[in-house]
């Protein structure tokens, strides 16, 4: 249950930034935008907030998750036919995601600590 409520709220943060974020740098349909988004957050939850938060922490998980969303929405740009984006956008998408994933990750950091204390209790 607990990654369902995180799958949702990520996907939620991820579509807002990119439905605001898209139309000022680009063009893209809003399918397009979904499919993005959904990309990009299957692969970080995966990756990211699955393996390597918990492993080596959230400078190292944030670091990765810029990487990653410039690196997806720059594939998407690829793949998905009349989905455009600048360099300068795709780049910008890829900060404003990290800098919500900070967040992110102190909310998964916190819940996944008060999870293991009642466990042990």
């Amino acid at each position: 249950m607990k990654n369902f409520t995180n799958l949702i709220l990520k996907t939620i943060m991820v579509l807002v930034i990119l439905f605001i974020l898209i139309p000022i740098f680009g063009r893209g349909t809003w399918t397009q935008t979904i499919i993005s988004g959904l990309v990009l957050v299957a692969l970080s939850y995966l990756a990211v907030d699955m393996w390597i938060l918990p492993k080596f922490g959230n400078v190292v998980a944030i670091l990765a998750d810029l990487g990653l969303g410039a690196l997806v929405v720059w594939a998407m740009t690829s793949v998905l036919p009349q989905f455009r984006l600048t360099t300068a956008g795709i780049w910008m998408i890829a900060i404003v995601f990290a800098a919500g994933e900070w967040f992110f990750h102190l909310y998964l950091m916190a819940t996944q600590v008060a999870g293991k204390k009642i466990e042990n209790s």
